[in-house]
């Protein structure tokens, strides 16, 4: 049962507000991304001059997997947002917890576990950051990142509330 009415939620205005600008930028990096892994991935006379411009040693095709997994990361993120959104929508309409909002926020916290796992074997089979040169990493160091595992068990955490939320309201629609 969804009110037709907004909510005086000024907070989750704002934050609906943040979100469609990280969705745009989200998607432009995507799109930038895709763009420059197919560039670097692609022999032409662009990649070389590129290449011959530049101040370090780049591997072109080290950098269209840099660029690739950057795109797919970006994309997870997107994706993300956008559920996140309709989860602020219901907020903002005074209804946060439907069984939709439930599944959304799984949604979102397997999303991002995803992510951050692709994220770590890119990172561990590509050999770092890519701050110096490729000869100096040997590719053996995962990088765990804690507080963003952190936050994937808080989310999970706010999924099972909003889901023992759904189940209250449920039953208290039932009550007489």
């Amino acid at each position: 049962m969804t009110n037709d009415t907004e909510f005086s939620a000024p907070m989750a205005k704002v934050l609906s507000v943040l979100i469609r600008l990280g969705q745009w930028t989200l998607g432009a990096g995507f799109v930038l991304l895709l763009l420059m892994a197919f560039i670097m991935a692609v022999p032409s006379g662009f990649r070389e001059s590129l290449m011959t411009e530049s101040t370090t040693e780049i591997n072109a095709s080290t950098l269209a997997a840099r660029c690739f997994a950057g795109a797919v990361v970006a994309a997870g993120w997107f994706f993300v947002l956008r559920l996140l959104r309709r989860v602020v929508t219901a907020v903002i309409h005074g209804d946060p917890f439907l069984p939709e909002n439930v599944a959304y926020l799984r949604h979102i916290w397997i999303i991002i576990a995803a992510t951050e796992i692709f994220r770590m074997i890119a990172y561990f089979i590509m050999g770092g950051d890519g701050d110096c040169a490729c000869s100096e990493i040997d590719g053996s160091r995962l990088d765990i990142r804690i507080g963003t595992w952190f936050f994937i068990f808080i989310i999970a955490a706010i999924s099972e509330a909003f889901r023992h939320g759904a189940a209250l309201r449920a039953e208290q629609e039932l009550t007489i």
